[in-house]
């Protein structure tokens, strides 16, 4: 019985290489930004597809908070011109359930300043860019 259980975790591990800390992360990312986990595998998976690696090969919480991030990304220079990556440096730092997010400190005024001269409040934002502000410790409402 304890070779079959050791089996099957093995056999289920070939599907799935992470750890469920690692999915839980990935998960919550996905939630808290008002999507689901269907659509955080299909993150993962257009992106293996985009950079032709195995699904085995990618960080799921990478994948994930990138995805989150390039929503925000698109959102606010729809809103204000102001660009997260070109005019300011927010990146992923990529590190499985240990990822986060990285920046400078004139990125966040950079941001902020962009957000409050246009006026912008968090009724002009979806759940995805208030994760991903909350996330860099931005509040929209001390603006």
């Amino acid at each position: 019985m304890e070779n079959l259980e050791r089996e099957i975790g093995e056999f289920r591990e070939a599907f799935c290489p992470y750890g469920y800390l690692d999915i839980k992360m990935a998960v919550e990312n996905a939630l808290s930004a008002g999507h689901d986990s269907g659509w955080a595998y299909e993150q993962v998976e257009a992106f293996a597809d985009q950079c032709c690696m195995k699904i085995s090969d990618i960080d799921p919480c990478y994948v994930v908070m990138d995805s989150i991030m390039q929503e925000a990304r698109n959102e606010i220079e729809g809103l204000t011109g102001f660009d997260l990556q070109n005019d300011a440096g927010f990146e992923v730092y990529g590190n499985y359930m240990c990822t986060c997010y990285d920046w400078r400190d004139e990125d966040i005024e950079g941001l902020k300043q962009a957000l409050k001269e246009n006026e912008v409040t968090s009724d002009d934002l979806s759940d995805a860019t208030m994760h991903w502000l909350g996330m860099i410790e931005v509040n929209i409402e001390e603006l």
